[in-house]
């Protein structure tokens, strides 16, 4: 792994007491750790960065404890140990910054760092990366498990309190709230056990249902579980805000699950029995696209306007799709469709919606 050095332009006031903050945070960040299993390139970068702060306060440890720590395997303990050794940087390639004892880890399963200059410094931030810092632990602090956690708090307080040259460090972020449920489900993610809860659909119907829970995304101010939906057989984004009760069994995730590698990003999953709608998109409703895995027709250069089609299991849902992008969405055809966003804006504006065509 190759790692560029970004300019130091954020120093932590109190480097000693934000270490203290970080550590008793990433204590509570050990929980959430995913299975290393099912670990992406992300999440492994992301292990690093907690480590390297471990072993900064324990340079003489064993690779048990170390795991235990961080709710993972030794063997990728070992893995992650092996990429910090062959870590550099542009400006100096041949320099290695991270040095063990490869015989005491071999033999006796000791981690005893012999060389970590890299990690000895006060911590200095970009203002890019305290506004990463900063957004990431506003959304944490919007987690149940985290709500009276008053050292995430402090920590937002130490990266305003840092000086920049390029403006304020910290952006906050906060997504849509969510209940106790949240909690349920990232236990049984982690515990590769399947779940069931009372979800509403976007028809308003209510119903049990077992799920598979593989991820949870944010888009906008709304959460949402992507899983594996043991009624249609296949991977279906959920809203949290739809779904209540949640209990996690006893019961392991099915292959089926565990076999699915990439998710969509996309926030609607098609299926057999959806209806194809054609739209016509300005710029500023480019993410409906993105939301709905659009297949694009044609681009309008000059205008920016993109054609596409979409796919919709319920009809009656795009009119609050499309209103949402205050006309920089429209509906070319088929009919029906334009019907149901033409009957939505009458309803909204208290007139009498019309009649549907016949579906074509």
């Amino acid at each position: 792994m190759t790692c560029a050095t970004t300019p130091a332009i954020l120093r932590l006031s109190n480097p000693s007491s934000s270490t203290k903050q970080f550590d008793r945070v990433m204590r509570r960040w050990r929980w959430l750790m995913p299975d290393s299993r099912r670990m992406n390139a992300f999440d492994r970068y992301n292990f690093l960065l907690p480590l390297i702060g471990y072993l900064m306060r324990n340079p003489e440890t064993t690779l048990s404890a170390v795991a235990s720590h961080f709710g993972v395997d030794e063997v990728f303990v070992r893995e992650a140990l092996t990429t910090l050794m062959s870590t550099a940087t542009y400006k100096d390639f041949d320099r290695t910054y991270y040095m063990f004892d490869v015989e005491k880890l071999d033999d006796e399963g000791i981690i005893s760092v012999w060389q970590g200059d890299v990690i000895e410094d006060a911590p200095r931030l970009s203002a890019r990366q305290a506004s990463a810092l900063a957004a990431g632990l506003s959304i944490m602090s919007t987690l149940p498990e985290f709500s009276s956690e008053h050292e995430i708090a402090e920590l937002l307080e130490i990266l305003s309190e840092g000086t920049t040259e390029s403006g304020p460090a910290a952006i906050h972020y906060r997504p849509g709230p969510i209940d106790s449920d949240v909690a349920v489900i990232r236990k049984a993610m982690l515990n590769n056990h399947r779940i069931e809860c009372v979800y509403r659909n976007i028809r308003g119907e209510t119903s049990t249902r077992q799920i598979d829970p593989l991820r949870l995304d944010t888009r906008g101010n709304i959460w949402f579980l992507r899983g594996y939906c043991l009624i249609h057989k296949e991977l279906r984004n959920f809203r949290l805000d739809h779904m209540g009760s949640a209990v996690e069994l006893e019961v392991e995730i099915c292959d089926e699950a565990k076999k699915i590698q990439d998710i969509d990003d996309a926030e609607y999953q098609s299926s057999e029995t959806d209806i194809t709608v054609t739209v016509e998109v300005d710029p500023e409703a480019y993410s409906m696209l993105g939301d709905f895995s659009a297949q694009i027709i044609k681009e309008d250069r000059k205008s920016n306007v993109i054609t596409a089609s979409i796919k919709i299991g319920y009809l009656p849902y795009l009119g609050k799709v499309i209103a949402h992008y205050g006309g920089a969405a429209r509906v070319l055809e088929p009919a029906s469709a334009r019907q149901v966003v033409r009957n939505y804006a009458l309803t909204a504006l208290g007139l009498e919606p019309e009649g549907l065509p016949e579906q074509d």
